[in-house]
C-alpha cells in the first residue's frame, strides 16, 4: 500500500513530467525520487510512469491513481486542518457550563468571546448549579464551567474573569421604583433581601458584607426558585428586593436600577486540572480586551 510520502511524490513527478524539477521541488535527490516511483509500481504490480531520455508520461494506471492520490491528498491536508482548528479551540463543539447566577449579558458575552474568529465552533450551554458543574466538569462532560465562586476543589483549575456590576431590584410600586438617580446602599436598610444561597456562603456574604459596611443592614430571605432570573420574577409577592446581574428586569413586575456604590460581582472559569487551556485561554483573552477597550 502506497504511503502519503510517496503519493506525495507521485503527485509531483505527474505536475511537472520531469524528474529533475520534481526532486528540486521536493528537496530531494533525482535518484530518491526515482527510487520511490519504483517502490510504488512494485507493490502495485503496474507501471506508472514511462520514462524515455525525452520525456516522462504517466500510464493509464498512473493517470488513475495520481487522480486519486490528489482527492486522497486534499482530505488528508483537510483533516489535518480541523484537527489544527479544534485543538484551538476554533471549531468542533465545546461544552460550557454556567451558574443560574450569571445574567443574560453574561452569558452572552462568554459565547462571543468563544465564538469571536471562531465561525466553526459551537457552544452548547448548560445550566448548572455549582455541585452539579463540579461533577460534570470532573466527569468531562462539560470542557468549561463559568461561576460566580471557584469550588474547593484540587480536581479543578481556575482563574478569574472581569467582575461584572450589579444591579438593584425592587418591585413595581415599591418606595424606590420612581428613582431616576443611582439609589445609594444606604437607602437599603431594613429592606427584606433575596438570596439565592444562604448566609454563610461566599456570594451572599459578598452582597450582605458590602450593604453592611454602607450603613444598611438588611434581612436576607432565602429564595425557593433555583434559577436567579425566574427568583427576580417573585419579588412582588415576597415584598423583597434583589441585587442580581443586569438584564433581569420584568415590565409590570420590577424594575431594574443602578446603586450608587456600585457592586462588582465576581466571575471565575473553571476547568478540570491538568486539562488544555487553550480554550480557556481564548475566553480570557477576548474577556480582558473588552475590560481594556
Amino acid at each position: 500500500m502506497p504511503e502519503l510520502r510517496q503519493l506525495r511524490i507521485l503527485v509531483t513527478v505527474a505536475d511537472e513530467l520531469n524528474f529533475t524539477r520534481a526532486a528540486a521541488k521536493l528537496f530531494m535527490t533525482q535518484q530518491a525520487v526515482s527510487k520511490a516511483i519504483r517502490q510504488v509500481e512494485h507493490e502495485l504490480g503496474a507501471e506508472l510512469v514511462e520514462r524515455t531520455t525525452h520525456a516522462v508520461r504517466l500510464t493509464a494506471a498512473g493517470k488513475s491513481l495520481v487522480h486519486d492520490a490528489r482527492q486522497i491528498l486534499l482530505l488528508v491536508a483537510a483533516a489535518v486542518d480541523r484537527v489544527h482548528e479544534i485543538g484551538s479551540g476554533r471549531a468542533g463543539t465545546v461544552q460550557v457550563g454556567f451558574s443560574p447566577a450569571l445574567g443574560p449579558g453574561e452569558r452572552d458575552a462568554v459565547v462571543n468571546a468563544l465564538r469571536a474568529g471562531a465561525s466553526g465552533l459551537t457552544v452548547a450551554l448548560n445550566e448548572l448549579r455549582p455541585e452539579k458543574a463540579l461533577a460534570a466538569l470532573q466527569s468531562r462532560e462539560i470542557d468549561l464551567a463559568v461561576v460566580r465562586i471557584a469550588p474547593d476543589s484540587t480536581a479543578l483549575d481556575s482563574a478569574g474573569l472581569p467582575p461584572t456590576p450589579a444591579r438593584l431590584y425592587v418591585p413595581v410600586g415599591h418606595r424606590l421604583a420612581a428613582r431616576t438617580t443611582p439609589v445609594p446602599p444606604a437607602e437599603l436598610d431594613g429592606e427584606r433581601l433575596l438570596v439565592w444561597s444562604p448566609p454563610g456562603t461566599p456570594l451572599t456574604d459578598l452582597i450582605i458584607d458590602h450593604l453592611a459596611m454602607a450603613g444598611a443592614t438588611v434581612q436576607p430571605h432565602l429564595s425557593l426558585t433555583m434559577g436567579m432570573a425566574s427568583a427576580v420574577n417573585d419579588l412582588p409577592g415576597l415584598d423583597a428586593i434583589a441585587i442580581a446581574p443586569e438584564g433581569w428586569h420584568r415590565p409590570g413586575r420590577t424594575v431594574e436600577l443602578h446603586l450608587a456604590e456600585g457592586i462588582l460581582l465576581p466571575l471565575v472559569v473553571v476547568w478540570p486540572a491538568g486539562a488544555s487551556t487553550t480554550i480557556v485561554d481564548r475566553l480570557r483573552e477576548a474577556f480582558d480586551d473588552h475590560r481594556s477597550g
